[in-house]
């Protein structure tokens, strides 16, 4: 078993397994939209540690990730496999922008919103730079690789989509114990 840490909670994984399926299975805050199909990029995460016990980047990512964030660690949480044996540490790209907007919203004690908000806004302009920058050849890089109704219509099981959604929030809220395991 691999130990992976999402969001600071560590886990047991299989080498071979993406990091957008053991999110999934742990009820971690990702997003998780197009199935795995890495279209919608909600699954976005930074590896803090462990890069090296992950595939390289792939062509999916190289099409929707720029290359600044590639280098800062980021990667597409549907596309990063465990490779190796060693710790793996993310953050997801979800639960970096609600801890950026927690500071905004609830500084810190010896700080203020605006000492906050200019990550916040650097992050959401570099999420959107890397989908607008790179049109139209992102989205038609992705027709060619998964035909247009998977584009239009990524979801592939909506009540596992659902399920997933509501096992999140319920994580979020407090409200499920950690290791209850996702509904078949």
């Amino acid at each position: 078993m691999v130990q992976v840490e999402i969001n600071d909670e560590s886990t047991d994984a299989k080498l071979g397994e993406r990091i957008v399926t053991i999110a999934r299975r742990n009820a971690a805050h990702i997003g998780f939209y197009c199935d795995g199909s890495g279209i919608c990029t909600m699954c976005e995460c930074k590896v803090l540690s462990g890069a090296d016990q992950l595939n390289e980047p792939t062509e999916v990512e190289h099409t929707w990730l720029t290359d600044a964030r590639l280098a800062q660690g980021y990667r597409l949480g549907c596309q990063a496999a465990l490779r190796g044996t060693g710790p793996v540490q993310v953050l997801t790209r979800a639960e970096e922008m609600r801890r950026q907007c927690d500071a905004v919203l609830n500084p810190p004690a010896g700080t203020n919103a605006a000492d906050h908000l200019a990550g916040l806004l650097e992050n959401i302009a570099a999420i959107n730079w890397q989908h607008i920058g790179r049109w139209p050849f992102n989205l038609l890089s992705s027709i060619n690789r998964i035909g247009l109704y998977s584009v239009l219509w990524p979801v592939t099981n909506l009540n596992q989509l659902i399920d997933d959604t509501v096992r999140v929030t319920q994580r979020l809220l407090n409200t499920e114990p950690k290791d209850q395991p996702p509904s078949a």
